[in-house]
């Protein structure tokens, strides 16, 4: 059984959905069973995130980027 705990910003459920079968396809290449394999994402507000002493949400707005909500 594997476990599988990633950190990230907002995704869209698409990317969710996609970001967990890649993530337990990898997995089984490398000898795990897909049924024993969870994914859990957890989901951080751009806003609680820094880098640099700014927050992800400060770094975007001046590069013009549009976060999702």
């Amino acid at each position: 059984m594997a476990i599988v705990r990633v950190e990230l910003g907002r995704r869209s459920q698409e990317q969710r959905d996609a970001i967990i079968k890649g993530i337990t396809e990898v997995m089984v290449a490398n000898g795990a069973q897909s049924e024993g394999t969870q994914v859990i994402l957890y989901e951080l507000e751009m806003d609680v995130w820094g880098k640099g002493g700014k927050t992800f949400t400060q770094r975007a707005a001046e590069q013009g980027i549009k976060l999702p909500h």
